[in-house]
């Protein structure tokens, strides 16, 4: 209430002159346009409405799908554990595939993130307590998956790696953030920064949480004997977001792989480091920005590292009652499951997220924890490749050998105490986890994370370089079986490489090429044998570029001294599979040539005309009485076996029930029985049905182009049986045998037909379908194969179409004159009689495949089938 007017207050005393007012400014420095500040009110709307000042004032795009999710999960909370997974599949699954990306996720206020966050906590510890079995809560093997991708796609979410958290990604941290709104009092400025910071706190704090959660769980869930594989796929990705982002975990799991020193100094040597190289400056460019959990693991130099891992680390808060050293190490070293290469892939993920796109190999090795993970990934490819050296030289003492006696008095004793293989031992190569791995993460249909891959695949690769340097030339398992390993991955590792051009070649063409020459000279057949069928295998994939089939063809199987040891080789089988690589690979020309086409068969007629040369030598000193005259006579690959071109897809018939014709014989309904054109088309399928059984009297299957009577068999046989009548002449054949006169080297030899056949021919009859067939050599007995006689030599040629090729280029035939050979491989010279008559069967053996092709309807070269050369008939000495 206000005092009346009369009555006064006493008099003030008078102010001294220093603090009188007449001199302060009347006028407001204000801006007429901005409001009067108002003083805070201490109410708890202060407190929720300051986060909202850190960004435009703008509702959370996706609150309501949020509000919908966080309704679901109270339905979920009131099922049955049977029917949780069916609300999964209804409502949690379709939010996760439908706004994983969504552009609201990177620019979110912190009350946002704060409510998102604490309903996807709510499903991710709810889903976490159906995995631990808590309040006696069971999963069936079909609602499993559902869950275990549920948990994933939440551990995806972006919202838990948002700017500024230490976990966002390199790419995140760039992106422009709005500006926040400057506040007019040190209170408020300060209230938003907290409030903000502890909103951030509270998820890293869920985020790392639930993780350690997981954790427990892998180790558990892995020490047992059987795991799903939808398990161990989820597993090894929760491992991978633990190894990154839980403070300790990373200390930890390099630590149980124990890797030995070598195998991580191969590592760098391959990245171009050696062991005394100190990269300080480099890690400290990549170490900040990866998540602080995990830079310890930096690579600095190697015996900083190694005494690092020689220090005791503590275990991480809340994870001592893991059992860290139970039956889970078999899995996480990568020997009895996948869960070491599912983890590989994700953590190369996550690496491509802190890693600049531009990284050296330096920069890419100083990557925290990428020198481990490399080094098991050796490990297991080390193993891969010895993986029968503990079994066959372990100790003799505990593997006795049990008697005759024995197995007659208990065999199932004397079973029990058989020693077994290792696991990795009897697993097929296609089957191997490492090229599981590699044509999982490197397929076409992987189009997701292309930084990831890309790290990936050159580390992959300097990898089987590091994998090549370690084994011995005169291991001839090992070579088997590196042959084997490179023949499933070299396709994979070339596929991905055609598809993104614009990087640097994976493959060292070089550094291959000298592996393959330490294997032509290691003095093993074997080694030898598989190293040529390896080629001959890979052929189309690997020498898919101009360039490295030119450098394999002219450095390596070309080379002078590769050629003139294996194509004069002592061992006929070698012989057999170098001149078939050479003859079928090598100088296959297709019509379409090139100028490196052409460098690779006139180096080809080159050596082929100095190994003639040499036996012109050989035969003139035989003439003259000095030497034994050489030997003419081609050798069997094998005694009594020769190697045979068969079809490899003949349907059986299964129950013993008789073969359907549909789709052998087509239908003619225009035409009767009686005809001629009828009788002629009959005649041609027949003959085509023929091939299902190749024979080896047939020019397509035989060595050495020798005519021996023998029963049909086959369809044929099976048809002449049940209607009768006599077989055909072979002159009326379609596959007619060619001389070598007729059909190795004569440039353009039409089809010989019967005098009988002309009319039909004549009337035109339609032509027989293309169809394509799938062919193999094959190593078969042949006992009534007599032995091979002497042959007539002459000067030796490609196979007819290169030949024909280079005649129409114009390189004229030169007259070669005897020359004696000199040098280491004088002495095998002495097979090159031998060799130059096998070469000679060689080629009339393809010449004679073509034509028969050609004749079953095959329109060009170009369309004929390579049959696949294999080494499956031989023993691995295992």
């Amino acid at each position: 209430m206000e005092e009346p007017n009369n009555s006064r207050p006493p008099p003030m005393p008078p102010l001294p002159k220093s603090f009188s007012t007449d001199k302060l400014h009347t006028t407001s420095h204000l801006h007429p346009d901005r409001a009067i500040p108002m003083p805070s009110l201490a109410s708890a709307e202060k407190y929720q409405t300051l986060p909202s000042l850190t960004l435009p004032r703008k509702k959370d795009e996706l609150w309501s799908v949020f509000r919908s999710l966080d309704g679901d999960y109270t339905k979920f909370q009131s099922k049955s554990s049977t029917m949780k997974a069916n609300v999964v599949r209804s409502s949690l699954l379709p939010f996760l595939r439908n706004y994983a990306d969504h552009s609201s996720n990177l620019a979110l206020r912190a009350e946002d993130l704060d409510r998102r966050t604490n309903i996807l906590n709510k499903w991710w510890t709810g889903l976490l307590d159906m995995l631990h079995g808590r309040n006696n809560q069971s999963i069936s093997g079909t609602d499993r998956p559902a869950i275990l991708d549920g948990i994933s796609g939440i551990m995806d979410r972006q919202e838990w790696r948002l700017s500024p958290s230490p976990f966002c990604p390199l790419d995140r941290r760039t992106a422009v953030v709005p500006l926040r709104n400057k506040s007019t009092t040190s209170l408020s400025s300060t209230g938003i920064d907290f409030l903000t910071e502890s909103v951030h706190h509270n998820v890293r704090n869920m985020f790392v949480q639930n993780l350690n959660s997981q954790m427990a769980f892998v180790v558990d869930r892995m020490s047992l004997k059987n795991a799903s594989a939808s398990l161990v796929t989820f597993c090894g990705k929760a491992t991978a977001y633990a190894f990154f982002f839980c403070p300790g975990i990373a200390e930890v799991l390099v630590r149980l792989w124990d890797a030995p020193t070598e195998v991580m100094r191969r590592v760098l040597t391959e990245s171009g480091v050696s062991k005394f190289d100190n990269l300080a400056d480099t890690a400290a460019r990549i170490n900040p920005s990866f998540p602080p959990s995990m830079q310890s693991l930096g690579f600095v130099s190697l015996g900083k590292m190694l005494r690092h891992l020689r220090t005791q680390t503590p275990l991480p808060l809340g994870t001592a009652n893991i059992q860290w050293y139970g039956y889970w190490l078999e899995r996480w070293s990568g020997r009895e499951s996948d869960l070491f290469f599912a983890f590989v892939k994700h953590f190369h993920i996550l690496v491509a997220d802190y890693l600049p796109s531009d990284a050296t190999r330096k920069e890419k090795i100083c990557v925290p924890g990428l020198l481990f993970v490399h080094s098991q990934i050796l490990v297991n490819l080390d193993s891969t490749i010895h993986r029968d050296a503990g079994h066959l030289h372990g100790d003799p003492s505990t593997n006795i050998s049990p008697t005759f006696d024995d197995v007659l008095v208990d065999p199932d004793a004397v079973a029990s105490t058989l020693p077994l293989p290792p696991t990795n031992a009897i697993r097929i190569m296609a089957e191997n986890r490492l090229i599981m791995l590699i044509r999982d993460f490197l397929s076409e249909r992987a189009l997701e994370h292309p930084f990831a891959r890309q790290l990936f695949a050159e580390s992959f690769a300097c990898l089987l370089q590091a994998g090549a340097r370690g084994i011995s030339a005169y291991n001839h398992l090992a070579c088997y079986t590196l042959c084997d390993f490179l023949e499933e991955a070299f396709p994979i590792i070339v596929r991905y490489e055609q598809t993104h051009l614009s990087q640097s070649c994976l493959i060292d063409t070089d550094f291959w090429i000298d592996v393959c020459k330490r294997m032509v000279f290691s003095q093993n057949t074997m080694t030898e044998i598989r190293l040529f069928a390896f080629l001959f295998t890979i052929w189309s994939t690997v020498n898919s570029s101009p360039d490295r089939k030119t450098k394999i063809c002219i450095d390596l199987l070309l080379d002078q001294e590769v050629f003139e040891k294996t194509f004069n080789h002592w061992c006929p089988m070698v012989r057999a599979y170098y001149m078939r690589l050479l003859c079928w690979r090598l100088g296959r020309y297709d019509g379409e040539g090139s100028s490196g086409d052409k460098l690779i068969f006139e180096t080809l007629l080159q050596r082929l005309q100095i190994i003639w040369s040499h036996f012109l030598w050989q035969r003139q000193q035989a003439a003259q009485g000095r030497m034994l005259p050489p030997s003419t006579t081609p050798c069997n690959p094998a005694p009594g076996r020769r190697l045979l071109i068969i079809r490899t897809d003949t349907q059986v018939a299964s129950g013993g029930s008789f073969l359907a014709f549909d789709g052998i014989v087509p239908h003619h309904p225009s035409a009767s029985v009686g005809t001629p054109s009828q009788a002629w088309k009959r005649d041609s399928v027949i003959s085509q049905a023929a091939s299902l059984d190749v024979r080896p009297s047939s020019s397509a299957s035989s060595d050495f182009g020798m005519e021996l009577e023998r029963p049909e068999s086959g369809l044929r046989g099976f048809v002449r049986s049940i209607f009768g009548g006599k077989s055909r002449s072979k002159a009326a054949s379609v596959s007619t045998v060619k001389t070598p006169s007729s059909s190795a080297f004569s440039p353009s030899a039409p089809e010989s037909t019967s005098p009988q056949a002309t009319p039909h021919v004549s009337r035109g009859p339609s032509p027989i379908r293309h169809r394509n067939f799938s062919f193999k050599f094959s190593l078969e007995l042949h006992p009534k194969a007599h032995h091979p006689t002497a042959m007539r030599l002459a000067p030796p040629r490609l196979p007819l179409a290169a030949h024909l090729y280079l005649q129409q280029d114009g390189c004229d035939e030169l007259i070669i004159q005897a020359a004696e050979p000199v040098g280491e491989f004088k002495a095998q010279s002495t097979y090159s009689g031998r060799a130059l008559a096998e070469w000679m069967c060689i080629l009339m053996e393809c010449q004679g495949f073509f034509e028969r092709r050609k004749g079953e309807g095959v329109p060009t070269n170009k369309h004929v089938e390579t049959p696949t050369l294999g080494v499956e008939v031989f023993g691995k000495g295992r």
